[in-house]
């Protein structure tokens, strides 16, 4: 993964959604979120605190958050180790690695930015439609 940098935008430009990963249902900052808080270590546990706190309406699929995994940790953001399951099979469990808490912030950099145009949209449509701004 290249940190968040893309040949489209340059270094300059600071981290950007099109090298980060898939923006559409933002499983990858949500999965590096909550490995970095420690609220979840096993795929199950990922996904379905991943769908608690989804970002968008769009159901997060199972399928998505272990590709997700899997690429993270082919590009060194996370690593793994299997782990006997309680009164079960084993489990995989993720730990995130310090390369995947710098793409955490550079998820943070692309957050605040996608946040401030998406304001700044809205209040242009509420301009156009004749409504005050919102404070």
């Amino acid at each position: 993964m290249p940190r968040g940098r893309c040949h489209r935008h340059g270094r300059q430009f600071g981290p950007c959604s099109c090298s980060l990963g898939k923006l559409s249902r933002l499983v990858e900052p949500i999965l590096l979120y909550l490995l970095a808080a420690g609220e979840a270590r096993y795929g199950y546990e990922l996904l379905e605190r991943a769908r608690r706190i989804a970002l968008t309406d769009a159901e997060i699929d199972v399928g998505a958050v272990y590709r997700t995994l899997r690429t993270l940790e082919a590009a060194g953001c996370v690593r793994s180790y299997w782990e006997p399951g309680p009164g079960g099979p084993d489990r995989r469990i993720y730990e995130l690695t310090d390369a995947g808490r710098q793409h955490l912030r550079d998820w943070v950099v692309v957050f605040e930015r996608i946040g401030r145009h998406m304001m700044d949209l809205a209040e242009a449509c509420r301009e156009l439609e004749g409504q005050p701004a919102q404070a």
